[in-house]
């Protein structure tokens, strides 16, 4: 079951399969979003969240007690800031003329990028080799 994180739909019917349902859906790309998820990982829970701002889409996903997090944050009024580079960068990777920051957060692996009018952010318990996985899966059907 997914639900819509609290859109004004007082029904709430609105579900979505997958983040890629929801991203068409809100008339997102879904070229900025991995298509490959690392084995074991199922989808729980998928939110979608507004504010004058921004339009977040969050979408969850467990490997046991493992979690796994993708958020895609579409910015409504100014592009995003580029992104903040840490003590904690692993490594960046330049693919398809974007650039993807793989980052260490408390032992969990943080990979964010910017395209266009999105910042979008993979958070969990992943190895490098499984970050740049998901990075090399983006934009491919």
């Amino acid at each position: 079951h997914f639900g819509n994180g609290g859109n004004s739909n007082p029904d709430n019917k609105l579900q979505f399969n997958s983040l890629q349902d929801a991203l068409e859906q809100g008339k997102v790309p879904v070229s900025l979003v991995p298509t490959w998820i690392p084995d074991g990982y199922e989808l729980k829970d998928l939110t979608i969240a507004e504010n004058p701002m921004q339009k977040n889409y969050v979408a969850y996903y467990h490997n046991g007690e493992t979690p796994l997090r993708i958020c895609v944050q579409s910015f409504i009024l100014a592009d995003p800031e580029k992104v903040e580079i840490t003590d904690d960068l692993i490594e960046l990777v330049k693919r398809s003329g974007v650039e993807y920051y793989i980052f260490s957060n408390n032992g969990k692996i943080q990979v964010i990028w910017i395209k266009d009018s999105y910042q979008c952010i993979i958070s969990g318990d992943l190895t490098i080799d499984e970050a740049k996985q998901m990075i090399n899966s983006i934009g491919k059907g």
